[in-house]
């Protein structure tokens, strides 16, 4: 995967709300990420996203809209949901009731493949970080937990009992891209590398900030982009979905109650790229993405 752009940070307005609180989410059983399984893992790559949320009714209704995803409820409570595009499960939501009582709750945490989950969580707190859910095993789909790096950005450690799912050309509705947006680019680069055994390569193009790759096992797996002390925003990983038409998506968002943070622009990606929050205020970012190379994947 080739660069994708260097954002213009002062316009992310990210909105944080209060932290994941592991001893209030329950977890029904939940799908393996491989059926059938294949017990091959591409450890450094994002390869699953759960929406924790205090409203699973408008997120339903926002996402499965704006990009067409199939929803299925997984617990007879209704705590947990996956959304699919096609055949492919997308993307979780996990009932998570909010701390503030005057405003509902949403965040995308994004999963990082890694083995030993429990001790990759003693390594982060060591450096520096902090657990939000504490590791714990699912049958089918592994162990998993959620952290914060050094500086507060939320992230999922994941070890499939399945596999990790195959690289593949990322189709509209589906995930492409991740990028961590980091007031201290360089320090979140060691972090990373230190951690999950990244190569480092510095983005080009990218003028007086520093913007970096994550890469592992020939492919570049995330970005690290600077992020403005004074855009008020906290440091934070986005996700990217691939969409057909970028201006015809941002429209939609904004019809289902969104918000553009940042709009297509000519400047940037040739007007390809756009972040959107969801009308709880979660962001999320919107890309059209054209593989050049007949071999490209994800």
């Amino acid at each position: 995967m080739r660069r994708i752009t260097r954002m213009a940070a002062l316009a992310l307005a990210l909105w944080c709300t209060a932290s994941i609180a592991g001893s209030s989410t329950s977890w029904p059983p939940v799908p393996a990420l491989n059926d059938p399984a294949t017990g091959e893992h591409l450890r450094g790559k994002f390869i699953f996203a759960d929406f924790f949320t205090s409203d699973i009714e408008a997120s339903k209704r926002f996402y499965g809209s704006l990009f067409d995803w199939e929803w299925r409820w997984e617990s007879p409570d209704r705590s947990y949901g996956i959304f699919y595009q096609g055949n492919i499960a997308v993307a979780g939501v996990v009932l998570q009731e909010a701390t503030d009582t005057d405003r509902p709750y949403g965040r995308w945490i994004y999963y990082l493949s890694t083995e030993q989950v429990p001790k990759k969580v003693a390594d982060i707190v060591a450096a520096g970080g902090r657990v939000l859910l504490e590791p714990r095993s699912m049958p089918d789909r592994g162990t998993l937990a959620v952290v914060a790096d050094p500086e507060g950005a939320l992230f999922g450690l994941l070890d499939s009992s399945s596999g990790d799912p195959a690289d593949y050309r990322s189709a509209p509705g589906e995930w492409l891209w991740v990028s961590l947006y980091s007031q201290d680019v360089e320090g979140a680069s060691r972090f990373y590398q230190s951690q999950f055994g990244y190569e480092i390569t510095e983005a080009y193009d990218s003028g007086d900030e520093l913007d970096f790759f994550l890469a592992k096992g020939g492919f570049a797996r995330a970005a690290i982009s600077h992020l403005s002390a004074e855009s008020g925003s906290h440091p934070t990983w986005v996700g990217y979905v691939q969409v057909d038409d970028v201006a015809a998506s941002v429209a939609r968002a904004v019809d289902l109650g969104g918000e553009v943070l940042l709009g297509p622009d000519p400047a940037i990606l040739a007007g390809n790229l756009a972040i959107v929050s969801d009308p709880i205020g979660a962001p999320i970012a919107l890309i059209h993405w054209t593989y050049d190379d007949p071999e490209a994947a994800q």
